[in-house]
């Protein structure tokens, strides 16, 4: 696939609170779209690229920035990263870019709004994907007022998790995200959006950015804590530290190594109060070494005393 003459290249931002699954999205997105050159830029919070980890790679461009939000401290890095794109031959088809799960989506779009990007590659639409359980069971998350304007910011929402709910519970999603959007379309399967063909199309000369509203970046709000450990740690002590902490986290992710299984690493997911370990996938395994991601809200999270407390655990 080629493309169009004189046309821009279409950037598609994906967005969504912590642990919504943006990067589940783009792994599905690279598996089935073999026959396109696709480039991805994953931004990750914190110093630790799990993210970067864990994206499947095939023969696309995939760019970790790290330290921050795109939009926040990064913006200077996602030019750089842009522009480099840009300058290879063949040209992709498409640029995806995953944003921080605390980014503001509008920032996004003022980023990307450059007059001069807009000829080579022009912001198509902001996807925001969302958790379909957290709006049924309306979770703290969904009172949180930054997961509100990820939602109200963007231009398509891709429900995810739909597949542990019934037809019922996916209407109530529908409705929950509509009475904070309007008449946003909403899918309620990723695979509608990866088989839509005008989700690739180029971008015609001429294209002007939408209006977007300017605010301070939203990485200021939130406090982060990158933790590693060459040596295996005790299960017991370690799920009695995350219990002791769990309330004031947003998000914790990672690969984690245990004294009692050392050659098997492990996925660690945590969302609110929803906790999944399983095994880690071979790509991800650089260990034995745990490096792990925790994320708060500044003032509700304290990361030192969640290192000390991590730094005591027994090997």
């Amino acid at each position: 696939m080629n493309p169009v003459e004189g046309a821009a290249i279409p950037v598609q931002v994906v967005g969504g609170f912590l642990g919504a699954g943006k990067t589940t999205l783009l792994n599905r997105l690279i598996t089935t779209q073999q026959d396109r050159r696709l480039a991805i830029i994953v931004n990750d919070f914190g110093a630790i690229d799990i993210d970067g980890l864990l994206v499947e790679r095939r023969e696309e461009d995939i760019l970790a920035l790290k330290n921050g939000c795109i939009c926040c401290s990064l913006q200077s890095d996602l030019f750089s990263t842009l522009r480099m794109i840009l300058s290879r031959t063949p040209s992709p088809d498409a640029i995806f870019i995953e944003c921080s799960g605390v980014s503001r989506l509008d920032d996004m779009r003022q980023a990307l709004a450059d007059p001069i990007l807009w000829r080579h590659a022009a912001l198509e639409g902001v996807i925001c994907v969302v958790n379909a359980i957290d709006v049924t069971c309306q979770t703290a998350i969904t009172k949180d007022p930054l997961w509100i304007e990820q939602i109200q910011s963007s231009d398509l929402i891709v429900l995810s998790h739909t597949d542990e709910l019934d037809a019922d519970a996916i209407k109530r999603a529908e409705a929950g995200i509509q009475s904070l959007r309007g008449a946003v379309p909403v899918l309620t399967s990723a695979d509608t959006l990866l088989t839509h063909a005008a989700f690739f199309s180029p971008v015609s000369p001429g294209v002007k950015a939408s209006r977007f509203r300017t605010e301070s970046g939203a990485g200021e709000e939130f406090a982060s804590l990158e933790w590693c450990r060459d040596i295996p740690l005790d299960l017991a002590a370690f799920q009695h530290v995350i219990e002791r902490y769990a309330a004031t986290l947003l998000r914790a992710k990672g690969i984690l190594y245990l004294a009692s299984a050392p050659q098997h690493p492990l996925l660690l997911q945590m969302t609110g109060s929803r906790v999944t370990i399983g095994s880690a996938p071979a790509r991800a395994a650089a260990g034995p070494v745990t490096r792990l991601v925790f994320i708060g809200r500044q003032g509700v999270f304290d990361p030192v005393a969640l290192k000390t407390a991590l730094d005591a655990i027994p090997t």
